[in-house]
């Protein structure tokens, strides 16, 4: 006769070898003679969770543990599937229970621990580690876990310490040297916001960068590593501080990421800019046009990255196509000259704003011209001024040799970054009209400013040039290089030229409104990049940003 004994040891049996489907009525052949027996209750939950049925295997599991409360397999196997049944919070609360009653169950205090971090108790998980690595010492994953823990808490030198030591343990585990690469990034200082004004140590940001190439050595999928590396090079190049060679690892990476995900748009950036880097923004422009086919226009205008390089077109060909500056002039308002500038031949400082700015930092600005008393004649020209402002220039004219224009633009239904990119871009079409109307040199100026000198000597050294641009030497990206806080146009011929082709890609974005905050500084970009790859020679004469001496810029530039 068989007994239950013997029934259980063949259910068993089966079980073991990975007969389960023997094994399953061996085990409810048990449970009709006795509904009661823990041990087949358990097994048989046990089984149901590896057959991939946690609904059938938690009752069972829950009967078993009900009747032997005090057995930590019998709870551990509970957690486990709550866990896989996507019930975090309950199988937290049964691994506690199981690491309490079995502090030597390591793998219970480990899950424990991972369970807690990711519901954000970061101060439980890492006791649990703690538990965890008590009776292994050697175990590094929870060490990785340990110290992330401890870096939510606030506490990036112990966090540090661990995962050194998880590396020393695991030299080839790519989560080991994805969590040592993060604390070389956080010392480093890449792990709060980066400008370009603060400047970062080299040899901690390439300590960082090659633990994580060490990682994505060990692991070429591993995508933190990759996530963190491609963030870090993009960090560096808008903050104007990312070395060659850290852009030609990044873009090795970003090309796998790719591969593997064809929408990731910050891989596609790393890519554009090396090409930048190298020269060949044609290249990088071609590049993010194609990667921006994969995505509608929506998504282009959500994304930083589609939505500055939408606005770069590069190379011999850029220009081909473009429609003529004054042949756009029709789809914006007209210009409304209100007072014309002091006669003469002399340069104009041109000044171009929206009310808001002219009344917050125009009127410092003209204010600082008046103080320098240089020769230099004054245009402003003022998007939907209140009378107010038509006011305050009216009276500053009898102080200054000032000229007054104005533009009535309806923004009902823009949205803010819309309307404040039309302040920004405009000016150049207005600047445009008014060297064909004037036909005298134009020193363009932001309004949130002020003179640091007079401006004679400026005027003075661009008299041989056709234009004078602002250059960011640091490497920032097509739509950074040239900053048009400032920018001279002279009526040379070439000069014109290159004011009428600069305002006449800013209008055709802005005529299709897919012009982006940057359409300014992109425009000019792009146009050079034309002309001298036609090897049009254009005199310009270039300025630092950093070493600007006649003009106080307010914010970082």
């Amino acid at each position: 006769m068989v007994t239950l004994r013997d029934a259980l040891a063949a259910a068993v049996g089966h079980h073991q070898a990975g007969r389960l489907d023997a094994a399953r009525p061996l085990y409810h052949s048990i449970l009709r003679s006795q509904p009661g027996h823990p041990d087949a209750l358990h097994l048989l939950g046990v089984l149901e969770s590896q057959s991939g049925r946690p609904g059938a295997a938690l009752p069972l599991l829950r009967r078993a543990v009900a009747l032997l409360p005090g057995d930590a397999d019998f709870l551990g196997n509970l957690a486990r599937t709550l866990r896989a049944a996507g019930q975090p919070d309950e199988a937290a609360r049964a691994f506690a229970r199981t690491a309490a009653l079995d502090p030597t169950d390591v793998q219970a205090a480990f899950t424990l621990g991972s369970l807690r971090l990711e519901r954000g108790d970061a101060a439980g998980a890492a006791a649990a580690f703690a538990q965890a690595l008590a009776r292994r010492p050697d175990f590094a994953e929870a060490r990785i876990n340990c110290a992330n823990a401890l870096s939510a808490l606030g506490r990036p030198k112990d966090a540090a310490r661990l995962r050194r030591q998880a590396v020393a343990l695991a030299p080839a585990h790519p989560d080991a040297l994805h969590n040592a690469a993060v604390s070389a990034l956080a010392d480093a200082g890449l792990d709060r916001p980066l400008s370009h004004a603060r400047r970062l140590d080299p040899e901690l940001v390439e300590r960082a960068v090659g633990a994580l190439a060490y990682a994505l050595a060990a692991d070429p999928q591993h995508g933190a590593a990759a996530d963190a590396l491609l963030g870090a090079a993009l960090a560096l190049v808008q903050a104007g501080q990312a070395p060659p060679w850290l852009l030609d690892r990044a873009a090795r990476t970003a090309l796998t990421v790719l591969r593997r995900n064809p929408r990731d748009t910050r891989a596609a950036a790393v890519v554009a800019y090396r090409f930048y880097r190298r020269g060949r923004t044609d290249l990088a422009s071609r590049f993010m046009r194609r990667i921006a086919r994969r995505f509608t226009a929506a998504e282009v205008t959500a994304d930083f990255e589609l939505r500055l390089w939408s606005m770069v077109r590069a190379g011999r060909w850029a220009l081909d196509g473009l429609p003529d500056a004054d042949t756009l002039l029709g789809a914006f308002p007209p210009l409304e000259l209100l007072a014309e500038p002091p006669a003469g031949s002399g340069p104009l400082l041109a000044v171009s704003c929206d009310d808001g700015y002219y009344r917050r930092f125009a009127t410092g600005l003209l204010d600082s011209v008046e103080a320098q008393a240089g020769s230099v004649a004054v245009h402003v020209h003022v998007v939907n001024p209140s009378p107010e402002t038509l006011a305050d220039l009216a009276r500053r004219r009898e102080r200054l040799p000032l000229g007054t224009s104005r533009e009535e633009v309806d923004f009902t239904g823009w949205d803010d970054h819309r309307r404040t990119t039309y302040y920004a871009c405009i000016r150049f079409l207005r600047w445009h009209q008014l060297m064909t109307r004037w036909g005298r040199p134009l020193l363009h100026l932001d309004a949130d400013c002020t003179l640091a000198g007079s401006l004679d000597t400026l005027a003075a050294s661009l008299e041989r040039a056709d234009t004078g641009l602002l250059r960011d030497a640091r490497w920032r990206g097509p739509t950074r290089e040239i900053t048009v806080c400032f920018a001279a146009f002279q009526p040379t011929p070439r000069g014109r030229a290159f004011l009428a082709l600069t305002a006449a890609y800013i209008g055709a974005f802005l005529r299709e409104r897919r012009g982006f905050w940057m359409l300014d500084q992109a425009a000019p970009f792009a146009v050079l990049d034309a002309l001298q790859r036609q090897e049009e020679s254009l005199r310009v004469r270039w300025f630092d940003v950093l070493d600007f001496p006649w003009v106080r810029f307010i914010g970082e530039k």
